[in-house]
């Protein structure tokens, strides 16, 4: 077989194949062999028909199906012979074949790119605090106290800064209710029992502020300004004025944090809550701290050496970046015009998280194989058995989802690229 192999750009290769005749023509009688046995032809019985009669019926299928298995054949023989590690799909050009003669195509690939591996043994990387301090774990009480905390009805005063004050509030801009002119502002338009929490900037820029002072059942109007990138694109620099009248006042009351309170919320004396607390709290400094380590890892390495990579791979890492960031957004209620209106942006910074997460692959990857790093059987179960946990669903429908997307390799993947970073935190020294 004939195999010539042209660059065409960094991690671009174009081979160019040439199956002899002689191999097409073994191939041809097989293919033509096989018509032969299932032929179903009027006049015989099946199978028996004369090679010529089912020659001359299935002429061109043969060929074809020659081709089909011809070209997939002699495309893997010639990625091995050269000893060409492709990360992209064949797509297969200038296909030439004729009856007795060789056949002939090319194709472009993507390659691997080449690159020397930067130093991963003994980084230095920065230390993470895990230790806890009395005031974190005071901290956390509070907020559990106010979780459990009672509204009452405020003495007969005005509204303070720190109330709750019960309001309704209906905006207009130029005079014009926002319910009629941004209908998918609803929340911002109108509420006739909303709950505004008196603190700077707590609902919109400069609102609680301008309540200070009302009584309840008096009503003010509130002159607010939407900043130039407010999330409501609709709104956004534009000024609108709020009618508002105060239904209740209510103050805060958190109980006292004792050990009645302990008991009441974990069946246990303060001391011991404090202990539980501190554990919780130096298990999440922990995890905090791994993966951050784990972060600058990859910072490091993708900054220490620079390579060209696989436009192919770049693109559909991108694509799947941006399917996600859509997909958060969208979860979080972001309007998808606003999300069309950023556009651009998004897929901006899509394509430099997916450069650098298609680098660090390759560079896992190399690592990988340095050091022997494989993920086992077990371990594609148990995490199959974590995602499955995850989802709500069986081990057996989460392992058939990922063979019907044929995931299992970047699975595999991504169980090895976690354990090569594992690898190099071991060997990390921390400063």
């Amino acid at each position: 077989m004939n195999i010539t192999v042209e660059d065409v750009a960094p991690c671009k290769k174009r081979l160019k194949i040439e199956v002899p005749a002689n191999r097409v023509q073994q191939a041809y009688e097989r293919v033509a062999g096989d018509f032969q046995r299932e032929a179903r032809i009027p006049g015989f019985r099946p199978g028996h028909a004369p090679r010529s009669v089912v020659l001359k019926k299935f002429q061109k299928d043969i060929e074809s199906e020659t081709q089909r298995m011809l070209v997939p054949e002699a495309y893997r023989e010639a990625v091995t012979e050269k000893k060409l590690r492709v990360v992209s799909s064949p797509e297969i050009e200038d296909l030439k074949y004729q009856p007795g003669l060789s056949l002939s195509f090319s194709t472009v690939v993507e390659l691997v790119p080449e690159f020397k591996l930067p130093e991963y043994k003994g980084l230095i990387l920065k230390k993470q605090e895990t230790d806890v301090k009395n005031e974190e774990i005071d901290k956390t009480l509070s907020t559990l106290a106010d979780q459990r905390a009672q509204f009452d009805d405020a003495p007969d005063r005005p509204l303070a800064m720190d109330d709750f004050a019960v309001i309704s509030y209906a905006g207009k801009i130029d005079g014009q209710l926002i319910s009629e002119t941004v209908p998918d502002a609803k929340t911002l338009a109108h509420n006739p029992q909303f709950w505004l929490w008196m603190r700077p900037d707590g609902f919109l820029p400069k609102f609680a502020e301008q309540c200070v002072g009302m009584k309840k059942g008096e009503t003010r109007t509130v002159e607010v300004e939407f900043p130039s990138d407010f999330p409501q694109a609709d709104l956004a620099g534009k000024k609108a004025g709020y009618d508002v009248e105060v239904k209740e006042i209510k103050v805060k009351k958190a109980p006292p944090i004792d050990d009645a309170f302990a008991q009441e919320i974990a069946k246990m004396n303060l001391a011991d809550l404090k202990t539980r607390i501190c554990d919780g709290l130096e298990q999440e400094k922990k995890t905090q701290a791994d993966r951050a380590a784990r972060t600058e890892i990859v910072q490091k390495l993708i900054s220490s050496v620079n390579f060209d990579l696989p436009p192919t791979a770049v693109d559909e890492e991108t694509h799947a970046t941006v399917y996600d960031i859509v997909a958060e957004n969208q979860a979080r209620g972001i309007p998808a015009k606003l999300l069309e209106e950023k556009k651009d942006e998004i897929f901006t910074n899509a394509g430099k998280t997916a450069r650098e997460s298609v680098k660090f692959r390759f560079i896992a990857s190399q690592i990988a194989e340095n050091e022997k790093i494989d993920a086992t059987d077990e371990q594609v179960a148990q995490q199959l058995a974590m995602m499955a946990q995850r989802e709500g669903i069986t081990i057996e429908k989460m392992a058939e989802r990922i063979r019907k997307n044929n995931a299992f390799g970047v699975l595999r993947q991504q169980i090895q690229r976690q354990m090569v970073l594992d690898f190099i935190l071991k060997e990390a020294k921390f400063e």
